[in-house]
């Protein structure tokens, strides 16, 4: 119950902090977004990632990133982590506190448990997220961005694990 509170605080907490004051100021709609963009966050289970994207329209970005993410538990206590290469999709839309929904995949490429005689192909496994947050794309310049959402780590030897996801990062957009 302890940690449910501190999400959902934290959830508020950064919805408020972080909504870029669209939410008292009219939205930009004069399709001057951004074309290129950069960005980076950390996360509860993708605890690093670094991508370079594209707005294909007003609606549609698309993005591809490296990422380093928790895969499994170890014996001692310690998460394994998984490394990788993917890529996102994410459509813009006005929602309550978000206008971001997004899928993401990752193709893992190296793990923590690689020298297990079991993982000697070039794909390790799978990471896929899926998302809801905040995020700006008309303002060029460094920006601040949040999402909430679920997410699924396969390893190939490894239990498939199922969390929770919370991002924060910075992007910067190009025009």
């Amino acid at each position: 119950m302890k940690k449910i509170i501190i999400v959902s605080i934290t959830f508020f907490t950064s919805s408020l902090l972080f909504s870029q004051n669209n939410i008292t100021q009219p939205v930009n709609n004069s399709g001057n977004h951004r074309n290129f963009f950069l960005y980076a966050n950390l996360g509860i289970l993708d605890f690093v990632s670094l991508g370079l994207g594209y707005q294909v329209s007003k609606q549609v970005a698309i993005s591809i990133k490296a990422s380093e993410t928790i895969i499994t538990g170890s014996s001692l206590g310690f998460p394994n982590w998984g490394t990788g290469l993917g890529f996102k999709v994410s459509y813009s839309k006005e929602f309550l506190l978000f206008n971001s929904f997004s899928a993401e995949y990752i193709a893992y490429l190296e793990t923590s448990i690689d020298d297990s005689k079991s993982l000697n192909t070039a794909l390790k496994g799978n990471y896929f997220d899926f998302n809801i947050g905040r995020e700006n794309i008309y303002d060029e310049g460094l920006n601040v961005f949040w999402a909430i959402g679920f997410c699924i780590s396969a390893v190939k030897t490894t239990d498939v694990l199922y969390s929770p996801s919370l991002k924060i990062g910075l992007n910067y957009n190009f025009h």
